[in-house]
């Protein structure tokens, strides 16, 4: 008899998310390219296609006439002669294993060469059921109904472990939600004042001349390079410190396919600055030339 792996709603979760990532990581990757995209269609694609989906569809318990077969992914199923088995009990355990759901059960085996025992974590949709079956397969086999706890201090371990894991994932995701906002910029007597990821402030008696180029930060001759310490992410959003060969080092504030794009040139790292709208960035550079600081520059 065949039994499916449960699945629990934050698998499901899981899963339709790694799915979302994909088809934008690929909708990104055709509407922009890019080194940093390239390299997230070759890591997302493979991990749905390989790992994640075979592992959604393809998770299954058999109780054979041979023993029982735990089939995970595309991994080879592993058949556990009824004879090896030495219990079977319910578990909340958060382990990976061959289960989609943490309405577990913990199979404790004699390993073939029978000098250890080994373990593994399945999760059938009919429990009692599989129970059933299995006990009468071996009367040797040690059935536990019940959940068997897990002891304090590992709980408290795994409840530390993810959820420090949620955190980083949550924040993570944060970041790059925030990285793609355009930065708020305000310009007064003293400066440019940019305020958001990697904002900082930009004194007037640093700027030397202010330029608008026709053309968005991609389309720049010799803007290919690499970033030092900044933000670039999914979309077209570019924060932070970059090199190149020809423009040196430079911070950008830009969305790298919107033009045109400012260039705030300084007596050292100049800046580049792009809004998704062209028509906000065309207004701050009008801005910036009729701020009294920037007319009594030699």
């Amino acid at each position: 008899m065949k039994f499916r792996s449960k699945i629990d709603w934050w698998m499901h979760l899981t899963f339709l998310l790694c799915v979302v990532i994909n088809i934008w990581v690929l909708i990104h990757f055709i509407a922009s390219g890019g080194v940093i995209m390239l390299i997230m269609v070759l890591i997302f694609t493979p991990l749905n296609a390989l790992v994640i989906i075979p592992i959604w569809f393809n998770t299954y318990y058999v109780i054979s006439e041979d023993g029982l077969v735990i089939k995970c992914g595309l991994r080879k199923g592993l058949t556990i002669p009824y004879e090896s088995i030495i219990s079977a009990a319910g578990t909340k355990d958060p382990l990976a294993s061959a289960a989609l759901s943490l309405d577990r059960i913990e199979l404790i085996y004699r390993h073939k060469t029978n000098k250890f025992s080994d373990t593994i974590l399945i999760s059938p949709i009919d429990r009692q059921e599989f129970y059933r079956q299995l006990g009468s397969k071996s009367e040797d086999i040690k059935i536990t109904k019940e959940t068997k706890p897990m002891e304090r201090g590992y709980k408290i371990f795994m409840t530390i472990v993810l959820g420090m894991t949620g955190v980083v994932l949550f924040w993570s995701v944060v970041m790059m939600v925030v990285g793609e906002f355009d930065p708020i910029i305000s310009v007064n007597e003293d400066g440019i004042n940019i305020t958001g990821m990697y904002g900082f402030h930009i004194r007037a008696d640093q700027i030397t001349e202010v330029v608008l180029i026709e053309a968005s930060m991609r389309d720049i001759p010799g803007s290919s390079g690499m970033r030092t310490n900044g933000f670039d992410g999914f979309g077209q959003a570019e924060k932070g410190y970059f090199s190149s060969s020809e423009l040196g080092a430079h911070i950008r504030f830009v969305q790298a396919r919107t033009a045109p794009t400012i260039r705030i040139e300084r007596l050292y790292q100049d800046i580049y600055i792009s809004f998704r709208d062209s028509e906000k960035t065309r207004e701050l550079f009008d801005e910036l030339q009729n701020a009294g600081w920037l007319n009594g520059l030699d």
